[in-house]
C-alpha cells in the first residue's frame, strides 16, 4: 500500500505555479512599461509563497528527521538557505529593474530576472525531488503514516486562511483528477462539511465543467431517497 506523501500535493501545486510565472515572464517585452506588472508581481508574489512554504517544512516536517536522519534535515535546512538567497536574489533584480529609466537598461534587467528564475525553477525541482524521494524514504523507515499525517496537520494548522485557500486553488490547477479525489475523500471525514463545500467550490471555478463533474461524483455521496 503507498505511504502518504506529506509533500505530493502541495509540490504540484508550487511546480504549477512556477511554470505558469515562467510563461508570464517569457511573453514579457521587459523594455515597454505596460507589459511588465503582472509578471514581475507575479514572481514578488511566487517567492514569497515559496519561503514561506520552506519555513513551514523547517517547522513541522523536517524536526522528524531530527531524531532518525540528522544529517540530512542540516543538508535540506541548507538547501532552504539557498532557496531564500535566490530568493532574495530576485527582489533585488526586480528593484533595479523598477528604478532603470531606460528601454535598454529595463531589457537587459528582464533578462538577467529571467534567467536567474529559471536557475530558482531548476534548483527548487531538484530540491522538491529530493524531499519526495530522499525525505520521504527517512521518514517513512522512522515513523508511522498517522505520525506523518499528524505532522503534516500541525503544519496546515499553523497556515493563514489566504494560505489555505491559495494552495488549495494552485492544487486544482497543478493536480490530476485522481489526485484531487483522493486528497478530498482524505480529508472529508476529518474536517467539517463546510470545508469540503469551500474546497469543491474552488474545485468548481477552476476545473472544467466535465473535470469538476467527475471529481464531485467521486467525492460527494449521493442522496439516500427514503
Amino acid at each position: 500500500m503507498p505511504r502518504f506523501n506529506a509533500f505530493f500535493m502541495i509540490h504540484k501545486g508550487l511546480r504549477a505555479m512556477m511554470y505558469d510565472a515562467s510563461m508570464s515572464l517569457q511573453h514579457t517585452d521587459f523594455a515597454h512599461a505596460t507589459e511588465y506588472p503582472h509578471s514581475l508581481q507575479n514572481l514578488e508574489h511566487l517567492v514569497a509563497i515559496f519561503d514561506a512554504h520552506a519555513g513551514h517544512e523547517d517547522g513541522h516536517l523536517f524536526p522528524l528527521l531530527q531524531a532518525c536522519n540528522p544529517a540530512l534535515q542540516d543538508e535540506m535546512e541548507k538547501e532552504h538557505v539557498k532557496d531564500i538567497a535566490l530568493s532574495n536574489e530576485l527582489r533585488s533584480l526586480t528593484a533595479s529593474f523598477r528604478s532603470a529609466t531606460n528601454a535598454e537598461a529595463k531589457r537587459e534587467l528582464g533578462n538577467k530576472i529571467c534567467y536567474t528564475f529559471y536557475a530558482y525553477i531548476a534548483f527548487n525541482l531538484e530540491h522538491m525531488n529530493k524531499e519526495e524521494q530522499v525525505v520521504n524514504e527517512s521518514l517513512w523507515s522512522h515513523y508511522s503514516d498517522m505520525e506523518i499525517i499528524q505532522a503534516n496537520m500541525r503544519m496546515v494548522a499553523g497556515l493563514s486562511p489566504d494560505e489555505v485557500r491559495r494552495n488549495a486553488v494552485w492544487m486544482m490547477r497543478g493536480c490530476s483528477n485522481a489526485d484531487l479525489i483522493g486528497w478530498l475523500n482524505s480529508i472529508k471525514k476529518q474536517v467539517p462539511a463546510p470545508v469540503i463545500d469551500l474546497l469543491l467550490g474552488i474545485a468548481e471555478s477552476e476545473l472544467s465543467a466535465h473535470r469538476f463533474e467527475a471529481v464531485r461524483n467521486a467525492v460527494v455521496e449521493p442522496v439516500q431517497m427514503s
